[in-house]
């Protein structure tokens, strides 16, 4: 149905300059600068976890989270954007507008196929890089006058990717490309249609060292700034990604649902408008989980392991008792590096795994069956970037495996084939349910019914779908790591060091009355 509301701009244009972060106050941006002199610009924005370009595009373009959209780069790069459940803002639009000129202009062509919909007569471009797609902009202003324009830049990232991010070559790209957001503005100039648009510059994350993925601040710091009629002067407003989504809405006059952190939770930025007052809900954060620290029960004792699950059911019982004995027998261990031990776990003592080393099993195979994995993760000294607790394949190479692993904000969760192109990765944030001290997580898979479970501090959290090809696959390309990837390079080449406790694997899949006789086990007294 056609809005019959007045909008509040004819044009919105939006220009996103991929892996700049906030590495532009750190070089000349003269046409930035002059553009939004007297508009609202911010450093104060953040990308959301993780800081991939998918999982924010698709924020920006869907007002959601990315555990609940669930792009990816593989699956933008795959597969059209088909989700009528979730649509994009060009099909927000599409449908109040009817007769409305939507565009989108990419360096990267996931955005056009993965991201946004093929069925409601988009106009599709894509260039190889950032001077040709400024050309085709031009043109597409000057001569289309579009309604929704989303143009799409890749340079900094390529930049950032070669030369490092925060480097004198990624500087300079985007100081070139600078001069490529001032041509775009100059053309809605001299198409006439400058007074009635909303002229928007984002950016999708940053970077650290030669990558990005993680929540270190030069990752997840981004610039964001608009320019337009209504536009409040503002420097050093508060943003995420996915709100430009209800920017856009707004600009459009449309309706803007109240934020759901399950579903659409795009919202408008706090002191943005000078007509537009609705307060900005800030993102939660969780509780500290301060677990006491108790002795360890004996495992074959009246108040061990043993008393709560049938030994059966056990296949790994490691409780880091200053050794990485497996208490089950089945199991032995080959220390790769210098594994440290501490006192202060949850249960007795803890492990210190990672840049200094791990342990590797050739004992515990998984096979087709269904499996659980249970460990205590201290997440006050949790890296910033992807790091593993346990994983039977690697992360830069394919392989049919799983790997687990957690950040300072979130865990990971990649599972794979032997074909190379089916690597699925989740990964979920945690800081609104635990800001600090020790997490459970559990992690459930149901192998014939395709799924994962994914508990935290014994509760339900997410369940993840796996295509039908997972069914029937050996989860064993390579031998059993703790504290790293299988290849025993990621943790170490990070530098990152984990602190975990009590690494549980169940030869069965969990179910909720088996997570509540877990919790009762740690909850019991001493």
């Amino acid at each position: 149905m056609k809005n019959t509301n007045a909008r509040r701009y004819k044009h919105v244009i939006i220009v996103g300059l991929d892996g700049m972060g906030i590495f532009c106050k750190d070089t000349p941006t003269p046409c930035m600068d002059e553009i939004f002199k007297d508009g609202a610009s911010t450093t104060n924005a953040i990308s959301l976890f993780p800081t991939i370009s998918a999982q924010n595009w698709g924020a920006m373009l869907l007002g959601t989270e990315p555990e609940v959209h669930g792009l990816t780069n593989g699956k933008v790069s795959q597969y059209e954007y088909k989700n009528k459940e979730l649509p994009s803002i060009f099909t927000n639009v599409r449908k109040a507008y009817p007769d409305s000129v939507l565009c989108s202009i990419s360096n990267w062509e996931p955005i056009n196929k993965g991201i946004i919909e093929h069925d409601i007569n988009v106009e599709f471009q894509t260039a190889e890089n950032g001077a040709l797609t400024t050309d085709k902009v031009v043109d597409c202003i000057l001569t289309k006058k579009p309604d929704l324009l989303f143009i799409h830049i890749d340079d900094p990232d390529e930049g950032g990717h070669h030369f490092g991010y925060g480097t004198k070559g990624h500087l300079e790209t985007i100081t070139n490309v600078d001069s490529m957001v001032g041509r775009i503005y100059n053309a809605c100039v001299d198409s006439g249609i400058i007074e009635e648009t909303l002229f928007l510059v984002i950016t999708d994350h940053g970077g650290f060292n030669h990558g990005h993925g993680g929540y270190t601040d030069t990752e997840k710091y981004i610039f964001f700034a608009l320019k337009g009629k209504t536009v409040a002067k503002n420097d050093g407003f508060f943003a995420t990604t996915k709100d430009l989504n209800a920017i856009i809405r707004y600009a459009f006059n449309l309706e803007i649902p109240s934020p759901d952190i399950n579903g659409y939770s795009s919202q408008v930025p706090s002191g943005l408008f000078k007509d537009y007052s609705v307060p900005y809900i800030l993102p939660e954060k969780g509780e500290r989980n301060d677990v006491a620290s108790k002795p360890q029960p004996d495992y074959h004792g009246e108040n061990g392991l043993l008393s709560f699950f049938d030994e059966k059911d056990i296949k790994l019982a490691m409780f880091f008792e200053y050794n990485s004995d497996d208490a089950t027998g089945k199991a032995k261990f080959t220390e790769c590096g210098h594994v440290k031990y501490y006192s202060s776990g949850v249960r007795g003592a803890n492990a210190e795994l990672g840049a200094t080393g791990c342990l590797v099993s050739e004992d515990v195979k998984f096979g087709t069956d269904d499996f659980t994995v249970c460990a205590w993760l201290n997440i006050d000294n949790a890296p910033a970037s992807e790091s593993y607790y346990c994983a039977t394949k690697t992360m830069t190479d394919s392989g049919a495996g799983f790997s687990l692993g957690f950040t300072n904000c979130a865990v990971w969760l990649g599972v794979e084939t032997p074909d190379p192109n089916s690597y699925e990765e989740f990964q979920l944030p945690y800081i609104r349910e635990v800001s600090g001290g020790w997490l459970h997580c559990a992690v459930v898979f149901r192998r014939k019914d395709c799924a994962i479970d994914l508990y935290w501090n014994f509760k339900l959290k997410k369940t993840f779908s796996l295509p039908k090809t997972f069914e029937d696959v050996s989860m064993d390309a390579l031998p059993f790591t703790v504290g790293d990837d299988a290849s025993h390079k990621i943790n170490s080449g990070n530098d990152a060091l984990i602190h975990m406790d009590d690494l549980l694997i169940f030869n069965k899949a969990f179910n909720a009355p088996d997570i509540k006789r877990l919790e009762d086990y740690y909850k019991q007294p001493e």
